[in-house]
């Protein structure tokens, strides 16, 4: 569920908030009738007591007090717990204990679903901040993700410290598998209405790669959104926003990918041709599609004067009217798992038109675990049947597609991070489908479900 405005702290060594961060909070913090500090020290009775009672007078001297303050632990009734995060007016995710507990504690207390539908703001801090993530490491227990509460897109690791070689390390090593921000104190990241607000310093990391983030960086990337905007509506959207996918497809390729030459492959509306065209280096982008007429996307691409950059093409993927080795990259967003399932389909009919040492771009749905029991029924309801068949795990494709390039190709395959804001634009949408979409997802397939970024470099 998206919030209307989430804070994501690394941590206040001197116990008080930054002239920046205040500014924020008084904007946002318009009504302050109860704050609830939820532990990650569910034991910690007294420690609980004097941590909710410090950062509620961290809130007081800088004018923003709230009329009451409570603290959510072991000793909270779940009757209790619950109706405190209904009518609280901010709820925040206190750190200095471990992040399972924290999770474990708030699933305990009957607090999970009221958080999530809550109209409260919500603040997370060290622990707290890397549990609003939809995957949490804590590398101080293990390596291995944990399920989060999926309130951001941004697996955080907090307190982070160039001095510190092995907090570095750590934080290197969890961005093997998945991008970081690695946020040193007092930084935050503030989301409201989708948008990202930067305070302090904070690092993407990926690939054991590490680079200072800007506030430029947050508008760039919050622009390339914002100008598509007319767009996420029932009559353009034909599934999870097509335009957060590829956006992150693009921002996470390898460095020495090149779109001179692109073909968009199931482009439908074009409206990726578009974004394509728009956002990259590309000279000629051919928007390829089975079901959507050439000619009325070309009348699209024309109200946005990219006629001389994008060349629209009704066609089968199955049987494609390009030379080989024609282009530079070839993307998919949210349909190559329509015909892409079985085996031989890569190679034989898309790798080919490829060139040596460009790549093949992939979005698809995908599965986290595979359903069982009363939840497989409802997969498959939803689903319809044999589409059902088509949602395969991260190891599945990389599996499919390495039996099949053997030694022609390098694979890689992630799981996306805008997974809930791409399904929350599709069901604010109105779309009839996106409504049916959301009342399934509610009944438990929305926590198995994933987008899957699949990158292939033709050797």
């Amino acid at each position: 569920m998206r919030k209307e405005f989430l804070a994501v702290f690394s941590g206040f060594p001197d116990h008080h908030f930054s002239a920046e961060i205040t500014e924020r909070l008084r904007l946002e913090l318009t009504r302050r009738k109860s704050i609830v500090f939820i532990t990650a020290c569910p034991l910690a009775y007294e420690q609980n007591d004097d941590d909710c009672d410090g950062m509620h007078e961290m809130f007081a001297e800088q004018g923003l007090p709230f009329e009451k303050h409570y603290v959510i632990d072991k000793r909270t009734e779940p009757s209790l717990a619950k109706e405190l995060v209904e009518h609280a007016d901010c709820i925040f995710l206190m750190g200095g204990g471990v992040c399972e507990e924290q999770l474990d504690l708030i699933r305990e207390k009957g607090c999970y679903e009221a958080l999530l539908h809550c109209h409260a703001a919500i603040f997370g801090v060290s622990a707290g901040s890397m549990n609003m993530a939809k995957n949490t490491v804590d590398f101080f227990e293990s390596m291995e993700p944990i399920e989060g509460l999926g309130l951001t897109d941004f697996t955080v690791s907090c307190h982070h410290d160039p001095e510190n070689q092995w907090r570095y390390e750590q934080t290197l090593r969890m961005s093997e598998d998945r991008v970081v921000y690695a946020m040193e104190d007092m930084s935050a990241l503030f989301i409201k209405d989708g948008k990202v607000d930067l305070v302090g310093k904070i690092y993407r990391v990926e690939n054991r790669n590490l680079r200072l983030l800007t506030k430029d960086d947050m508008k760039m990337s919050m622009n390339h959104i914002e100008k598509y905007k007319k767009y996420f509506t029932k009559e353009y959207l034909m599934g999870p926003n097509s335009f957060r996918l590829l956006d992150e497809l693009i921002r996470r390729s390898p460095e020495s990918a090149c779109f001179d030459r692109t073909l968009d492959l199931g482009c439908g509306f074009a409206l990726t041709s578009l974004f394509i065209a728009n956002e990259t280096d590309a000279k000629h982008v051919y928007a390829f599609d089975l079901w959507v007429p050439a000619t009325e996307n070309y009348l699209r691409i024309q109200d946005n004067g990219l006629e001389d950059k994008i060349i629209p093409i009704h066609g089968d993927a199955m049987d494609m009217p390009f030379a080989e080795d024609y282009f530079d990259t070839i993307i998919s967003v949210d349909a190559y798992h329509y015909f892409g399932c079985k085996e031989g389909v890569f190679t034989e009919k898309i790798l080919p038109y490829v060139k040596k040492g460009g790549f093949v771009m992939i979005v698809v749905p995908g599965l986290k675990e595979q359903p069982q029991g009363e939840l497989k029924q409802v997969f498959e309801t939803w689903a319809e049947g044999d589409d059902s068949e088509l949602f395969k795990t991260a190891a599945w494709w990389e599996n499919l597609l390495k039996e099949e390039c053997k030694d022609q190709c390098s694979i890689e395959v992630k799981e996306a991070d805008c997974y809930d804001i791409a399904w929350q634009e599709w069901f604010a949408s109105g779309h009839e489908y996106g409504i049916r979409d959301q009342e399934f997802l509610d009944q438990g397939l929305y926590d198995i479900l994933n987008f899957l970024l699949i990158y292939v470099r033709k050797e």
